[in-house]
């Protein structure tokens, strides 16, 4: 009697389980290839990874999987039918898209610098006139003030594939000056990149909250990502994770 009653319950449990709705595959999408977000695609190693895993801890309904895509590409299915979520942005970089997506609030905050070759320092007061001068760029990117400037012909723009290889570019005497995101150059000076080699303006071109990007027709995907950042100050976990990369300055606070 007892054998059989288990025999039902297992036939339950399987009947169960075969009629549990399958989990919404969702793509966080990014085109920063730049540490700490993405460090090594093929092993996938990264912020953007960890935090895929992260936010798979926190739902039953999603299942988030990171993915890298170059920002052209990314545009041209930005105007299409869009089902997955774009991270690490700000609403100012897509503001042709305003009526048609859904911004979270930041998870982190970030700055976008102004880094010089320590030998040839680019000072804020030099920054005032770029006459002749080289900005050493990622290849995709824009730069808010700098891309006007090179388009008057009065400064000129070498690009790298990504924005890893720009101090390396800055070393190599190809450029005056760069722009790196504070996190990575953090996360650069505490692996080996010497400091004193490079000269940090004290202004900082932008200033930058990272956020996640949603379609308006998934209302409850944006829903339940406010949920989560809402969470993540005080979320031990979440923590942890900028730690590992050692960006905890970067934290919203509470």
């Amino acid at each position: 009697m007892w054998f059989r009653f288990c025999l039902l319950l297992l036939s339950f449990s399987f009947i169960t389980n075969s009629h549990a709705a399958p989990k919404q595959q969702v793509l966080l999408l990014t085109y920063h290839l730049k540490a700490p977000y993405v460090i090594d695609w093929g092993e996938q190693r990264g912020l953007y990874f960890d935090l895929a895993s992260y936010l798979n801890h926190k739902t039953d309904k999603y299942q988030f999987k990171t993915e890298l895509m170059p920002r052209k590409r990314l545009d041209v299915l930005l105007a299409e039918s869009f089902v997955d979520v774009v991270v690490g942005i700000q609403p100012a970089w897509f503001k042709p898209l305003a009526d048609k997506m859904l911004f979270t609030a930041p998870f982190l905050h970030d700055k976008d610098m102004f880094v010089s070759d320590a030998r040839k320092p680019v000072r804020d007061q030099d920054l005032a006139d770029l006459t002749g001068k080289t900005f050493i760029g990622s290849q995709g990117y824009k730069y808010k003030g700098i891309d006007e400037i090179v388009a008057s012909g009065i400064l000129e723009r070498v690009d790298t594939l990504q924005e890893d290889y720009v101090l390396d570019m800055l070393r190599l005497g190809r450029g005056d000056f760069t722009i790196i995101s504070s996190s990575t150059l953090s996360y650069k000076f505490s692996h080996g990149e010497q400091a004193r080699h490079f000269y940090v303006a004290n202004t900082p071109h932008d200033l930058i909250q990272r956020g996640f990007m949603v379609s308006k027709t998934d209302p409850q995907l944006h829903q339940f990502l406010q949920q989560v950042i809402q969470q993540m100050p005080v979320d031990q976990e979440w923590q942890l994770l900028l730690a590992k990369y050692q960006i905890q300055h970067a934290m919203v606070k509470p």
